[in-house]
């Protein structure tokens, strides 16, 4: 509104500004600012003008554009999607009449100018009697639309034209347009379906491609839709003497079938891609987790959104310590210890867990080395691989024949696979898929699979194994790394073991790896040889480079950034588990139980079931321990029921003390096979299991 100070009426919008402007009109204390008022005036007059001129002012044009978005929010132009997906129509409909009230101020004229193309597409799709027959074959549309021949059809159609413009594509084709020649690759996909069910809804998506071909005359595209059609040239060709190639790139010529076939670049890993790659005809596709990363200009590489530095954590015996990914940056994590060389990260707590079995203890600190913790302080003797489950909270580890997991907090403690393992080297988590990954290098080495809540377990690598010494997972390509410090090779795979693929096969490269990681494009590894950190290109194992090397061996290795454990939805965020939570493949969870514990009859609580061997300890921590820790001179009850009424002790915290009072045993020597005590009461209350293996 400018009417008082025009001196008339101007609605601005729809109609032109009636005005009798004079310098008196402003009135005596604005005429001193008129230079300024009449160059607001003569902008009015000007956008008032060009409204008239038009069908769309510029109020009008904005709220257009505003309402439409959500009507092409289906629009994808890298896959050539030619309409919203017919199977959400009522959706569809209702977004329709949401647009039309929103544009309800705008004149009809103006509104169609701006997508007429949209507006003609909706209003068939949403006319009474369309509607009614989409709806009643809405089950047969969207099988259509999950039909992956389907797509892979439409893409090899149309594959030719991707690094062409539509001024140019009728070099290629008899169709009179770019948007023509699209139109109908997908219906001649659709005509070749060999299926003979769904044929209905096949008509109805040729109906809906033949108006979108037909909707301006000027066009002249007007769609085959028989089955006698002229076919596309075939993808051979051969010259007079018999020779053959393929017309298109990315497919080869296979003599035997004299047929041209796709190659996929995803399973040769010639693809390169940094995460997913999906194969399709004659090309492929990369695709990163957007939450943490971006694909890069060369459509392969992804590139880290979040740019805190990675860090590289090392078991080094005696010490842990962490260490810039260029090697120029060293810091002392944790000093004193007796023998670890197990760790794992998480990342939520900003944690680091360790495992001294030389003073048989788990521990944790903080990523910065401060305020270490004990987790558990028994039957760490024989611990191999420890691992994170960063989703539901767990803590696996495996030791002698079996695989256990309890809380971060250390409480819980049980296995979920018993004589499964034979001599177990490494594991390693991918909680949202809830599966693990374990290595056993005994006289029948393996790589197995299996689920965290203990309901399978598979063995997929068998073959051409030696010493597994070191496992990783990469999870955002779903594939397995793992090194053979025998073979001194670094080789690849699929989760399920197929693809399997030689990364690094040098003894001079790869002479005894103990630790492996994997993070970005980069594999990251200890090796006892060099006695040091070393890096490579994780596709071609090219590009090898030393990073730091250490004075003592070095053991396990984990990278830190918060990119490499992604929070996932999980099961076990609505369950109610008084203990632990589980998690299972294919999104699920269950609740289990510490040792000694039986889950009860509403599957989530656990009642005390403790066996004559053990000791029950009650309050905040329940749990059943062997009575081999009782009167150790270590608490490993939280209320201490396992030091209460205890002779005097004549031996070392942790020691062993035999039943006669005679002598000391270390924790090694318990359950050895081997009665060091007079009255073999070192191996009075011991479980059936083997010996634990030296490094």
């Amino acid at each position: 509104m400018v009417n008082a100070a025009l001196g008339g009426t101007c609605l601005l919008g729809y109609y032109h500004c009636s005005t009798t402007f004079t310098p008196a009109a402003l009135g005596p204390h604005t005429w001193l600012f008129s230079p300024l008022m009449l160059l607001f005036v003569f902008a009015a007059l000007l956008v008032v003008e060009a409204t008239s001129l038009g069908p769309c002012d510029l109020f009008e044009e904005a709220t257009a554009l505003h309402c439409i978005a959500p009507l092409v929010a289906y629009a994808d132009l890298a896959a050539n999607v030619l309409h919203p997906p017919l199977s959400d129509v009522d959706d569809l409909c209702q977004r329709y009449n949401q647009y039309l009230v929103c544009t309800a101020g705008v004149r009809p004229q103006c509104r169609k100018t701006r997508a007429p193309n949209i507006e003609k597409m909706y209003e068939m799709l949403c006319e009474d009697k369309y509607l009614s027959i989409v709806r009643e074959e809405k089950e047969c549309l969207l099988q259509l639309e999950r039909d992956i021949t389907l797509k892979e059809c439409f893409v090899n159609k149309t594959n030719t034209l991707r690094d062409e413009t539509p001024d140019t594509v009728s070099r290629f084709t008899s169709l009179p347009s770019y948007e023509c020649t699209v139109i109908q690759a997908y219906a001649d996909c659709l005509l070749e379906r060999e299926t003979e069910t769904c044929k209905d809804a096949v008509k109805i998506e040729l109906s809906l491609l033949s108006l979108l071909a037909s909707r301006d005359s000027s066009l002249d595209c007007n769609l085959l839709t028989n089955v006698t059609k002229s076919r596309p040239p075939p993808l051979e060709e051969c010259d007079e003497k018999g020779n053959c190639k393929c017309r298109l790139e990315g497919y080869y010529y296979d003599t035997v079938s004299r047929t041209c076939i796709d190659v996929d670049e995803c399973e040769s890993l010639s693809s390169s891609c940094s995460q997913t790659c999906v194969n399709l005809p004659g090309f492929f596709e990369c695709s990163c987790d957007g939450r943490y990363y971006h694909l890069a200009a060369d459509n392969k590489t992804c590139n880290r959104i979040d740019k805190d530095p990675l860090w590289l954590f090392f078991a080094h015996g005696q010490s842990v310590w962490n260490i810039s990914t260029d090697g120029k940056s060293f810091q002392l994590q944790r000093a004193g210890l007796q023998k670890t060389a197990m760790i794992d990260i998480d990342v939520k707590e900003r944690r680091l867990y360790y495992a001294d079995i030389g003073a048989n203890v788990i521990e944790r600190m903080n990523i910065d080395g401060t305020f270490p913790q004990a987790v558990q302080r028994y039957d760490v003797d024989g611990l191999e691989g420890i691992a994170v489950d960063w989703v539901a909270r767990n803590l696996y580890s495996l030791r002698r024949n079996d695989i256990l997991v309890q809380g971060l907090d250390g409480r819980f403690r049980r296995s979920v696979y018993k004589d499964v393992m034979k001599l177990p080297r490494a594991i390693a988590l991918h909680p949202a898929i809830g599966m693990m990954f374990v290595t056993d290098w005994s006289s029948s080495a393996f790589i197995a699979a299996a689920a965290m809540d203990g309901s399978s377990f598979k063995k997929i690598v068998t073959e051409r194994i030696t010493w597994p010494n070191a496992i990783t997972l990469d999870i955002f390509a779903n594939k397995l790394y793992w090194a053979d410090a025998f073979l001194d090779v670094v080789e690849m795979a699929n989760l399920d073991g197929s693809g399997r693929r030689t990364i690094i096969s040098d003894a001079g490269s790869v002479p005894h790896i103990f630790g492996l990681a994997v993070a970005d494009d980069n594999l990251y590894w200890t090796d006892w040889t060099y006695r040091g950190l070393l890096r490579a290109n994780k596709h071609t194992g090219e590009n090898i480079t030393v990073l730091a090397q250490t004075a003592l061996l070095p053991y396990s290795l984990k990278v830190f950034h918060r990119s490499l454990q992604p929070e996932e939805p999980s099961e076990c965020d609505r369950r109610s588990c008084r203990q632990l939570c589980l998690l299972g493949t294919n999104g699920t969870a269950k609740c289990a139980c510490g040792e000694g514990f039986e889950l009860q009859a509403d599957h989530k609580t656990c009642a005390s079931n403790c066996s004559d061997k053990q000791i029950e300890c009650g309050g905040s921590d329940p749990k059943c321990i062997s009575k081999l820790y009782l009167c150790d001179g270590l608490a490993h009850c939280a209320n201490h029921a396992d030091e209460e009424n205890c002779p005097p002790r004549i031996c070392l915290p942790g020691q062993f003390q035999c039943h006669d009072n005679k002598k000391c045993v270390p924790p090694g020597g318990l359950c050895d096979g081997v009665s060091d005590c007079f009255d073999a009461s070192d191996e009075l209350f011991c479980p059936q299991s083997p010996p634990p293996r030296t490094y």
